[in-house]
């Protein structure tokens, strides 16, 4: 992580200030929906403001090449490490939206296509490199969402060069097809549907998490405090 830039005072002093004013946006109350999506405009221009600043850090979460070209590396490596797949293949399906499974042959009823040993099994536990943010990440926020815990362990094998996982984060999509690439614009096309409610609280919730745990890890977990930033958390 030494090897990593941070970036310029003035800007890292300029990135500190719009995450203080995105933490208090993400607390505050918006009961009908004119005011929630006046919400979701604001604080979705803070986080472009903030995205600007930090895409100078230069952080790529692909090795540069396409998804496809992957493949055979990531199932070289899940079978040596004990993963069984039968008439199944991974392949590119563009019109569906990217890499997919598809059958090599007749599958009958109950036979297993793929089996995955533990040890292919991404988790958390209490052992190096994860140690420093279990203690150091608030008990309660780890209790009530493990799924933050998860993302910030994946974000630091994304950049630790000898990372296990390297064939499995390199098969990743780049970006997915969520609310959370929405525009303000594209919001408004779900004006007349039940999914946008949940969908603004979505990235509320989001944007959220990312200032609290900005905040956090900037000073205390060297291993995220180069490398968490909004988009790659999202």
């Amino acid at each position: 992580m030494s090897s990593r830039k941070a970036l310029p005072m003035g800007k890292q002093l300029e990135l500190n200030d719009l995450v203080d004013q995105l933490v208090p946006l993400g607390f505050k109350d918006a009961n009908t929906l004119t005011e929630q999506l006046a919400q979701h405009r604001e604080m979705y221009a803070v986080l472009e403001r903030i995205r600007r600043l930090e895409s100078e850090l230069k952080l790529r979460t692909t090795n540069g090449r396409p998804r496809a070209d992957n493949v055979d590396r990531f199932v070289q490596w899940a079978t040596a490490n004990g993963c069984f797949c039968g008439k199944v293949r991974i392949m590119d399906h563009p019109i569906y939206g990217g890499l997919g499974l598809e059958s090599t042959g007749p599958i009958g009823a109950g036979e297993s296509v793929i089996e995955v040993p533990r040890a292919l099994f991404f988790y958390v536990n209490n052992e190096q490199p994860y140690r420093q943010v279990l203690e150091l990440m608030p008990g309660a926020m780890m209790k009530e969402q493990g799924n933050i815990i998860l993302a910030l362990a994946l974000i630091m094998e994304r950049f630790r060069k000898d990372s296990f996982w390297k064939p499995y984060l390199d098969v990743l999509p780049e970006r997915y097809t969520t609310p959370l690439y929405y525009t303000p614009e594209d919001m408004i096309e779900l004006r007349e549907t039940a999914a946008l409610e949940s969908a603004l609280k979505l990235c509320k919730n989001i944007a959220r998490q990312y200032g609290f745990i900005k905040k956090f890890v900037q000073d205390k977990v060297d291993a995220l405090k180069l490398t968490f930033t909004y988009d790659i958390f999202r």
